[in-house]
């Protein structure tokens, strides 16, 4: 009786040893990852444990290894919704937890700096041109800034005018007979159209009232430098014709003859050398003339 009751006592310590050897196995299996951030990305650091030579693993248990659900924290740049690249101006930053969030980031909106030269982009520059220049005025001299020409000044009736025909070659003109060294000593001759833009900036051709002036006073140098019409130069040496602003009158000579009201005004000069043996001729006086003929130019100070 005796050795069959210790016999069950060995045995039953024998379970016992047994089955907690089992217990301690399955808890010695690796431990699942523990997720870790750093503040640029996410890393995955096990926790300390023995050794893999000191794990044992009984055949008997299935190990689960837990799926790393874990999402990254990404920084996506969401830039400016302007069309127009400003190197100078911060990028907006956002900071998204779940993947794909940044699509449904609306960006800052533009600073004042942005807006500042968003809107001065669209400014226009002004670059000035010869054309646009004025003359600069030295006394009695002026020298055209479009072309560097030189030209004499006088004063007639309280205004500055220039004392020589104008030569400048920026508007529909031509030479005397198409000959260069009649443009130097006379100037270029134009039409009524080209008459009106060919004067530099700050000067025009004369008023009526202006020319009449000048008509009156005995002291101008006239050039008799002809005239131009259909192709065909004549005059040069005897006559003047210079353009005017004003408007044609009934008592102007050759009123009817050039399209009265429809026609120019101009200032006719005669050489006191071509009236001399001629009788009852006059010498200067306004006419009315077409418009497409080519006469000459003088300019007067606004």
């Amino acid at each position: 009786m005796k050795k069959k009751l210790l016999s069950f006592i060995f045995l039953g310590s024998t379970s016992l040893l047994l089955s907690c050897s089992d217990d301690e196995a399955a808890m010695s299996v690796a431990p699942t990852p523990v997720a870790v951030e750093s503040s640029s990305s996410v890393q995955t650091k096990p926790l300390s444990s023995p050794s893999s030579s000191s794990l044992q693993t009984p055949k008997s248990s299935a190990v689960k290894t837990s799926r790393d659900t874990t999402f990254k924290h990404v920084i996506d740049t969401v830039k400016s919704g302007s069309s127009i690249d400003y190197p100078d101006i911060d990028e907006t930053e956002v900071f998204c937890w779940e993947q794909g969030c940044e699509k449904t980031v609306k960006p800052r909106s533009s600073s004042s700096k942005a807006t500042a030269k968003s809107s001065s982009s669209h400014s226009a520059i002004t670059i000035d041109q010869p054309e646009n220049k004025p003359p600069v005025v030295n006394g009695m001299t002026m020298t055209d800034a479009r072309d560097n020409k030189n030209y004499k000044l006088m004063q007639i009736g309280g205004k500055l005018w220039m004392a020589e025909d104008l030569n400048y070659s920026g508007v529909t003109s031509e030479c005397y007979n198409e000959q260069e060294d009649k443009c130097k000593t006379n100037g270029r001759l134009y039409t009524y159209n080209s008459a009106q833009k060919a004067c530099p900036t700050g000067w025009r051709l004369p008023t009526r009232e202006e020319a009449q002036a000048a008509l009156n006073d005995e002291s101008v140098p006239w050039q008799y430098s002809g005239r131009c019409k259909d192709g065909d130069c004549n005059f040069i040496g005897d006559m003047g014709f210079h353009w005017t602003s004003g408007t044609p009158a009934s008592n102007d000579k050759k009123y009817d003859e050039n399209g009265g009201s429809s026609g120019a005004l101009i200032i006719v000069e005669k050489s006191p050398e071509y009236v001399k043996d001629k009788e009852d001729e006059d010498r200067l006086f306004f006419q009315v003339d077409q418009k497409t003929k080519r006469f000459s130019i003088r300019c007067v100070q606004e």
